[in-house]
């Protein structure tokens, strides 16, 4: 038996179907938007906004006969309808009469094996111009989005039977990173433009505000795809252990961060720093994540200073039991003046996705830090963090230094 109330919830937990339908209806002045499932026998709402009040709740039925997503699943094709009174084969269509609209417009969402999985559909008692690139182009656009995250969350739940508790995290991510996340972001990005410079003269603030909010976000899911890309290169890679002076390590990353250091106005005070047998670029990203998050949280009440200092020590001398407490560490101390945070969040903070509080920096993601800590016990080290509100954060790394 098809379970149809999953349909139902996988097309709720798409966080942005509703500012989809928020989207369509501003920008056209349709009052009713749905995400319907359609199938040969069934018409269910699975994501709706209604405007006209016609009473459709997520997971409310159709006669599936009665509505034109029943042609539109038949034919494989979208169907738009400007005016009905005027349309020639609409106009004593039964659908029209059943439910009074006059401008309609259905376009199909097809999964990624081909199946039709349901309709993006539309419509309002008044006539409207929907029969043009633009309203096409959006519509097939946010369909396309549709069955990328429908597929995304199918593919999700095949990767989460396969996995087990201590590896969910790990794994969640390969299926990520399995995604080519770029061709629907740039879709987004290109339609935002061009609707946006070809008909700004009629869009609403509003509208403009959502085109707006959909381009940051796009942007902002390219740094997470970048920064879960990093994560997951992030292996034991013995061959590539090499000497390093760490003071070398720390100038490599004041370049990449050069702009940044010169915008936020940061000072960095460093001292000289050890030679380890480390493997060069993960701890190059181990500073830059760690750099950034400095300068991503700062105070806007001081200056930025950022201060680096290491020394050489038994695991004893820095509170570790055995087995590590023999063991020589290099102990890497990176403090800050910025906002800090409350010492409850210690752990927390270097958990996937976590942020203590929003960022006005889009590029934060929420998954510097755990990149961190995963480069760190990948050199079978520690990093420990704490934090005091509007005073600064410290993060104190520990690398042994024996081979």
């Amino acid at each position: 038996m098809k379970n149809y109330q999953r349909d139902i919830d996988d097309i709720q937990s798409i966080n942005v179907i509703p500012k989809i339908l928020n989207v369509i209806s501003e920008s056209t002045g349709l009052g009713f938007v749905a995400v319907a499932r359609v199938t040969t026998d069934k018409w269910l709402t699975c994501g709706v906004l209604d405007n006209l009040n016609f009473g459709l709740l997520p997971g409310d039925e159709l006669k599936v006969e009665s509505t034109i997503c029943h042609e539109v699943r038949q034919a494989k094709q979208l169907v738009v309808i400007d005016d009905v009174g005027t349309d020639a084969y609409y106009r004593d269509h039964h659908t029209p009469k059943i439910y009074g609209f006059k401008s309609y417009i259905s376009v199909p969402i097809f999964r990624n094996n081909g199946n039709f999985f349901g309709t993006l559909c539309a419509l309002d008692p008044k006539p409207n111009k929907l029969d043009n690139s633009k309203v096409v182009g959006m519509f097939t656009l946010y369909a396309e989005l549709i069955s990328f995250h429908l597929d995304a969350i199918e593919t999700l739940r095949e990767k989460n039977k396969e996995i087990t508790t201590k590896n969910h995290q790990l794994a969640t991510y390969d299926f990520v990173s399995s995604h080519d996340l770029q061709e629907p972001l740039r879709k987004i990005q290109m339609f935002c433009s061009l609707i946006r410079e070809k008909e700004t003269q009629k869009l609403t603030e509003p509208v403009k505000g959502y085109f707006n909010k959909i381009e940051s976000a796009a942007k902002r899911m390219r740094h997470i795809l970048k920064d879960l890309l990093e994560y997951s290169e992030v292996k034991e890679l013995s061959d590539r252990y090499k000497f390093t002076n760490l003071s070398k390590v720390i100038l490599r990353t004041k370049d990449r961060l050069a702009n940044e250091i010169t915008t936020s106005k940061a000072t960095l005070l460093t001292e000289d720093l050890y030679s380890l047998k480390i493997i060069p670029s993960q701890i190059e990203q181990l500073f830059y994540c760690l750099l950034m998050n400095s300068i991503t949280f700062r105070s806007l009440d001081r200056k930025l200073v950022i201060k680096i200092a290491n020394t050489i020590g038994k695991g004893q001398d820095f509170g570790f039991e055995d087995p590590e407490s023999q063991i020589t560490y290099c102990e890497i101390i990176i403090q800050d003046n910025g906002k800090g945070f409350d010492a409850v969040h210690n752990e927390k903070i270097f958990g996937m996705f976590q942020q203590l509080e929003p960022s006005a920096d889009e590029r934060s993601t929420g998954i510097g830090l755990a990149i961190s800590k995963r480069i760190v016990e990948n050199h079978q080290g520690k990093i420990i963090a704490s934090g005091v509100r509007n005073k600064g954060a410290t993060f104190k790394i520990y690398l042994p230094t024996e081979e």
